[in-house]
This record gives C-alpha cells, sequence and structure tokens, in this order.
C-alpha cells in the first residue's frame, strides 16, 4: 500500500512539473510575440518621422532663408529734417550755455546724425528708459535704479564707462542731511523722474521733507575746436525741504569699469598708476582722474573753471566707497577687493556740507570727458580756477508733485535688500576678525567700516525689516 501511495504521489508530482513547464513556454512565446509587435511598432514610427523630416526639410531651409532675406537690413535711405526735432535743438542752442554749442551744430544737421557723419538718432528709447546720444558720448536712463549711465562711442561700437549690471545701481547721488546719508535711488527712501531732451537728461530727485536734488547732464564739446562732441558737464542742484536750517552736502559715485581689466584702474596728473586705494585733494596740480582701458578712455575733471571742486575724491573698492561718509577714514595702499567684489574700483566725489534754509539751494558742478583713444595732455586748459559752491539765498523753490515722480518707494538707507540678513552680518564678522588677526593698526578704519555696517544691519534685522 505504501509503495503505492509513493507511485502516485511520484507521478502526480511529475504531470505538475510538466504542466508547469507548459505553462512557462506559453507565457514565453506569448511575451516574445508582443515584443516582437512593439518592435515593429516602434520601427515603423521611426520610419514615419524619418520620412517627415525628409520632407519637410526643404521647405524649413526655404523658410530660413526668407526669414534671413527679411530681417536683412535695407540700404539706409537718407535721413530727412524732424522739425520738432529741429526746433527742440536750436532752443537749447539760444540757452547761453557754452555746452550748447554742441546744440547749435545738430540743429544745423539733419535730424538724427551725429557730429562724425554717422547716423544715430538723437534720443533713442531702450525699452521704458531713454538713451541720448551725440559724437563720442551716449547716455542712457535707468529708471530700475535711479541711476545716468554713460558709454563711450567709438565709431560703431559702444563701450560701458561704468558698470551697467543690475541697471548701474552702483552709480548714484547721495545728499547727507548732517550726518545721515539719503541715497539717491529706488534702494533709499527717494522718488525721481527723468526729462530727456535731444543732448541731455535731466533727474530730478526728491526725499520728503529732506531735500530735492535735480541733476542735469548735457552733452557738449570741452573744447571749442574739437570736431565732436565728447564731454557731459553735470549740475546739481539741492534744495532744502526741511523746516529748519540745514546743512546739506553732496555725494557723487561712480563705479568706473575701463581700467579694471589694466594694473592701474586710474591715472592723475601727479601718479599715472594707481591700482589701489587713493585720496586725492583736487587742486590746480591734481584737476582730473582718468578711467581707460588703453583705447576707451572717461575723465573727470574735478578743479578748474566751471568745476565746483570737491573736498576730496576718493577711488576704492565699491563696497567701501557705498559705506563712506564725509568723515569716513580711508586707507591709501588698500586693495580694490572686498569680501563680495574682486577687483572693484569705484569713485566717490564728496563736497562740503553747507548751512541752508528752508527753501534754499546750493549748486555744484564737474565735467565728465570721453575719448575713444586715450587722453593727452588732459584737463590742461582747465588748470585756472575753482569755483565755489554756488548758494542761491534768493531762490525760494517748491518741492515738485510726488504724484509726477517714479519708483516712490521706502526701503532702508544705504543698504541693498540682499544685505539685510544674518548671513552678510555673519560675512562682515568674519571679515573684521580677519583684519584684526593680521595688523589691527594698519586697518583700523576699514575695521571701523565693516563694524559701522554690522550696527546698521542689525538695527534692520531688530525693526523687522
Amino acid at each position: 500500500m505504501t509503495k503505492r501511495l509513493l507511485a502516485a504521489a511520484l507521478l502526480l508530482m511529475a504531470s505538475g512539473g510538466l504542466l508547469f513547464a507548459k505553462k512557462n513556454k506559453a507565457k514565453a512565446a506569448k511575451d516574445a510575440q508582443t515584443e516582437a509587435v512593439q518592435t515593429e511598432a516602434v520601427q515603423a514610427e521611426a520610419a514615419k518621422t524619418e520620412a517627415a523630416q525628409t520632407e519637410t526639410a526643404p521647405a524649413a531651409a526655404a523658410k530660413t532663408e526668407a526669414a534671413k532675406a527679411e530681417t536683412t537690413p535695407a540700404p539706409k535711405a537718407e535721413v530727412q529734417q524732424a522739425p520738432k526735432a529741429q526746433a527742440a535743438q536750436a532752443e537749447a542752442a539760444r540757452s547761453g550755455d557754452v555746452l550748447s554749442q554742441a546744440a547749435k551744430e545738430a540743429a544745423s544737421r539733419p535730424d538724427g546724425e551725429s557730429g562724425e557723419g554717422e547716423k544715430v538718432e538723437s534720443v533713442k528709447r531702450v525699452g521704458k528708459d531713454m538713451a541720448v546720444h551725440d559724437g563720442l558720448v551716449r547716455m542712457e536712463t535707468a529708471r530700475a535704479s535711479g541711476a545716468v549711465l554713460f558709454y563711450v562711442v567709438n565709431g560703431k561700437k559702444i563701450y560701458p564707462a561704468v558698470k551697467t549690471s543690475e541697471y548701474g545701481q552702483s552709480n548714484y547721488l547721495s545728499v547727507f542731511a548732517g550726518a545721515k546719508e539719503w541715497r539717491l535711488t529706488k534702494g533709499g527712501r527717494c522718488s525721481y523722474k527723468y526729462d530727456v531732451s535731444a543732448n541731455s537728461i535731466v533727474e530730478t530727485m526728491l526725499v520728503k521733507g529732506v531735500a530735492q536734488v535735480t541733476a542735469s547732464y548735457e552733452i557738449g564739446k570741452y573744447r571749442p575746436g574739437d570736431k565732436a562732441s565728447n564731454c557731459v558737464r553735470v549740475k546739481v542742484s539741492v534744495t532744502n525741504l526741511a523746516k529748519e536750517k540745514t546743512p546739506l552736502s553732496l555725494k557723487a559715485v561712480y563705479n568706473l569699469c575701463l581700467g579694471e581689466n589694466r594694473r592701474a584702474h586710474f591715472s592723475t596728473p601727479l601718479n599715472n598708476a594707481i591700482g589701489s586705494e587713493h585720496v586725492l585733494i583736487p587742486s590746480q596740480k591734481e584737476s582730473w582722474i582718468i578711467s581707460s582701458d588703453g583705447q576707451n578712455a572717461v575723465e573727470f575733471v574735478v578743479y578748474g573753471k566751471g568745476v565746483t571742486a570737491p573736498k576730496k575724491a576718493v577711488m576704492a573698492n565699491k563696497d567701501v566707497i557705498d559705506l563712506a561718509t564725509p568723515i569716513t577714514l580711508f586707507n591709501p595702499g588698500n586693495s580694490f577687493d572686498s569680501i563680495l567684489s574682486y577687483n572693484d574700483s569705484s569713485l566717490a566725489l564728496f563736497w562740503d556740507p553747507v548751512e541752508l534754509d528752508e527753501g534754499k539751494s546750493v549748486s555744484y558742478s564737474y565735467i565728465i570727458n570721453f575719448s575713444d583713444s586715450d587722453f593727452q595732455n588732459s584737463g590742461q586748459d582747465a588748470r585756472g580756477f575753482s569755483e565755489v559752491p554756488q548758494k542761491e539765498d534768493g531762490k525760494e523753490e517748491k518741492p515738485i508733485d510726488d504724484n509726477l515722480l517714479v519708483d516712490g518707494q521706502n526701503a532702508v538707507e544705504r543698504l541693498d535688500p540682499e544685505k539685510t540678513n544674518f548671513e552678510y552680518v555673519q560675512q562682515l564678522i568674519d571679515h573684521i576678525n580677519s583684519l584684526e588677526q593680521s595688523d589691527p593698526s594698519l586697518n583700523k578704519a576699514k575695521i571701523q567700516q565693516l563694524q559701522t555696517e554690522v550696527d546698521e544691519v542689525l538695527k534692520v534685522l531688530r525693526r523687522g525689516k
């Protein structure tokens, strides 16, 4: 009996194994058939796609050639005179300013033709901004930051004379009411608007209850015999809007870039190779500052005829300049590097404060020259006399309507939004510790500047801004 049961069990197991093998074989055959069908479908789809691409290639090529032909500029037709532009330029020429000579010449030329014969638009819209171009000079508004940007025009190429990244926000004017600085940009409790004409940009900036500042940038010729317009005369008027007598002073900052590709970022009459932090006291012997790449150049005339000489001109790292106040100490010889910016130099001009009653104004002026070849004997005919700030006692100026201004918003004074965080505070503290460990006596001024910035950021963070 036992043998029979054992034989039956063995027979059952053998039949079960055979049945399982048959099922696996059938499943494998079915899977192979499905895979073959899918492969055949994929190959058919690929062949179809390749055929479509082959079929449409000539049409695509023809379309591309047509687009190229359509976008190829046609030969320029002769520019006709625009009566409105001609009238505006003629009116500017009658203003009596020496630098309006460019407008007189422009009025006699077809509208849009520069002094060098290159046909360009005198006033050109750049997105929401405006550009003014004449001779070697191009200026642009930068509404996103509140800056005015400058370029050297060299033939058909345009070279930035100042940093234009982030809408040129590292180029700005500041007004000091006592010891407090108000940066006249979108980032500092200021409203502003631009007025653009054929050869000038006028920007009006307002800090409510503090000051109204009007900056006029007019393109013209530096010397009467110059063939093309090659300079900008800057005139800045500061009006006291406070209800009491207030000392007001001006700071002008330009983040220059032409010299940053060379060992020497700047040159002056007495120092032709400035490669580190430098303080210049404007005088008859030190009347100009140049930033040049060896071909294109921009020159700031800080002493001479038609110039209100600043108390000092400072060449230093961008971040150091941003922290600078009228009483800030600088360390000649420090590099143009900082934690956040490498080889990044700026020029700052500082004027002495002037006590102003409510509604009274003080004005300043300086000249920016441009060259498409490095300057020779720069500023020689400008070394004559220095103007003092002109206080306009008889002038009562009402503040402009704030509704006419753009980008009026409250923000932290002198601090960019990305700097108001604890990570940036830690970076400042680490930098301070590094300077103290190296030589605190030599780095005393910079340590003090960094400590001041730490205090300012912490104040903002405590207010929850």
